[in-house]
């Protein structure tokens, strides 16, 4: 029997239940210690989603009353959640916050958050030491920490807003597809989760490229390989600065560099092409998406019609045509 992933949260867990009293949000999580109290009049009325893959859980919530929440969850996790536009009226440790700032509770933090009437927020909580060992790869240093109790932080607005998207990306697809959790198409959502909120915690100090050309040439090279040697198992940004043995900053920008793109979506547009030649071969768009690791077929489709203008069915159909 393999031994169980001390990172792992556990088999993953979709679940999007409308609230018609406050206490039912505590009530779903076994883990945490503490009470919800209502603070404003009227019938409580809300939602919650939860999307929980093997390493990262998002929940989003929505509500139409004031509830104050205090306490601390046992599982000792990192969680962090970004002050959207709907939560700008939220007080956390009895400080409001601008839109655009990040809240984060350590795995000894104490909860005291009040909501506003008609709220609306998402966080993302993980193991720290997923978080941590990440962000020493992606920074390419051992001083990463963080905080264990509650803090804010202010990034960039551009990360901000990737950090939004990530979430709110996975969030979509694991409520459309829960079979896509578990997946190593899932995982790799998840590794982008966790890369972007290490970009949102651990902002870069400098844009210099730290390699010369020729380096980055052969870093490219091995980095391609790589890839092409993972078309059918997605690998991730954070394995291939493992692997490579450079910073997240020095991928991104020499591949933007070389060919206009992040290293992400070059891999992802290898893939696509690797799809589009087995679809002139007769194989089925199903067979031929799923041999590339795209297990959601709704979002493998959009991205392939961005990329060639045409539905995965056309190139079926223009082969056979032919």
């Amino acid at each position: 029997m393999p031994e169980p992933d001390p990172q792992s949260l556990g088999p993953p867990i979709v679940r999007a239940i409308s609230l018609t009293a406050f206490e039912q949000a505590a009530d779903l999580f076994n883990s945490w210690d503490g009470r919800l109290e209502q603070l404003s009049g009227g019938p409580f009325r809300g939602a919650l989603r939860v999307v929980r893959g093997r390493r990262v859980r998002l929940v989003h919530v929505e509500s139409n009353q004031r509830v104050l929440v205090r306490g601390h969850d046992r599982a000792g996790l990192f969680s962090a959640y970004p002050v959207i536009s709907g939560a700008a009226g939220d007080l956390w440790q009895g400080h409001q916050l601008d839109t655009g700032t990040v809240v984060v509770n350590g795995s000894q933090a104490v909860v005291d958050h009040r909501s506003s009437r008609r709220t609306e927020s998402m966080g993302i909580s993980v193991r720290p030491e997923v978080v941590e060992e990440a962000a020493r790869v992606l920074l390419g240093t051992d001083t990463a920490r963080l905080p264990l109790t509650w803090a804010a932080f202010a990034p960039e607005p551009a990360a901000f807003t990737q950090l939004n998207q990530r979430l709110a990306r996975l969030l979509a697809l694991g409520l459309s597809e829960p079979s896509l959790l578990g997946t190593a198409e899932g995982e790799l959502h998840e590794q982008e989760c966790v890369r972007a909120l290490v970009g949102t915690l651990f902002p870069p100090t400098s844009r210099r490229v730290e390699l010369a050309l020729h380096a980055r040439s052969r870093m490219l090279r091995r980095a391609e390989a790589l890839m092409r040697a993972r078309l059918a198992a997605p690998i991730s940004a954070i394995d291939l600065c493992r692997e490579l043995g450079v910073s997240d900053r020095t991928l991104r920008l020499a591949f933007n560099e070389r060919y206009g793109v992040g290293p992400m979506i070059f891999y992802k547009y290898i893939r696509l092409n690797a799809v589009r030649e087995r679809l002139r071969t007769g194989t089925s768009v199903t067979t031929a998406a799923a041999a590339f690791g795209f297990q959601h077929h709704g979002n493998f489709a959009a991205d392939y019609r961005r990329l060639f203008g045409e539905r995965p069915s056309d190139t079926v159909r223009v082969r056979l045509e032919g």
